[in-house]
């Protein structure tokens, strides 16, 4: 299994990384709003003229605009009605126009939104950078994943309420022993990646809250695991209000403090939420 280092060295790294991911257009500082898609063509909200709507059984969406509209796909112009697939793990593909970009996200495929970034947006300006505990190689810790015998999808939680009972893709559980207490953590499939959601007692009042997440490579065949709670990191919605992140599930809640990874998100002004 690849692994990422752990050394203060490759963790500053990591967060410079973090830091130029969230301040990008499409990041998580540059989201402005979303839009669900119906069946129906309807406006969409930053071009005027162009409109969407759902694309029947296809993963994905029709977007209508005559080419004068200036709108693009990955660098293609749009003429007339063009399909438009989920957003895939690489990023793409991306509606362009002007100084807006538009993603197409599903949680699951039961229903579709855009998603639209603003290389203007005001969270830009206002970002101060992130807090983050000091580095601890305590907390790295040894697991073991244990896999289903059949990736189920399981209904979920989320920030925004309508969004509750989507599901994630989970292939199993992750057994680690957290100061002694052993813990069996649910963990939910993004691309090639496992991603865990967790919370802890710091979760509220130094860290933000409804929790933090984690990303690790899936596991090889003996399960073998690494968890460095040192790139815990702030989830989406931690720096827009229009993202819908996963909440941590019950067996993903730590009684101990986690002192390691991001805490929150630093701003110049306080936010009008």
């Amino acid at each position: 299994m690849t692994r990422s280092p752990v050394s203060h060295a490759a963790w500053m790294q990591w967060r410079e990384a973090r830091l130029r991911a969230v301040a990008a257009t499409p990041g998580n500082l540059s989201l402005v709003s979303y839009q669900p898609v119906l069946q129906e063509p309807a406006p969409i909200e930053v071009i005027p003229g162009a409109t969407v709507r759902r694309a029947g059984e296809r993963d994905g969406v029709i977007v209508a605009a005559e080419p004068a509209l200036g709108v693009e796909v990955d660098g293609t112009p749009v003429s007339g009605d063009t399909f438009v697939p989920r957003l895939r793990p690489d990023g793409g593909p991306l509606i362009r126009h002007e100084r807006h970009l538009i993603d197409v996200f599903s949680l699951d495929g039961a229903d579709y939104e855009l998603r639209i970034y603003d290389e203007h947006a005001e969270n830009l300006s206002n970002f101060a950078g992130i807090d983050v505990y000091d580095f601890d190689e305590a907390l790295v810790l040894d697991g073991v994943f244990t896999r289903y015998a059949v990736t189920g999808r399981v209904p979920w939680e989320f920030t925004r309420s309508t969004d509750t009972g989507h599901t994630k893709r989970v292939p199993g559980t992750i057994a680690v022993a957290v100061e002694g207490t052993q813990y069996d953590l649910l963990a939910f499939l993004d691309g090639d990646d496992l991603v865990l959601v967790f919370a802890d007692a710091t979760t509220g009042s130094e860290s933000y809250a409804p929790g933090r997440f984690l990303r690790m490579p899936r596991p090889p065949a003996d399960g073998a695991v690494r968890i460095d709670f040192n790139r815990a990191f702030l989830p989406p919605c931690g720096f827009s209000d229009f993202y819908s992140c996963p909440i941590p599930p019950p067996q993903n809640r730590i009684a101990i403090p986690i002192r390691a990874g991001e805490k929150r998100a630093l701003w110049r002004e306080a936010r009008q939420h």
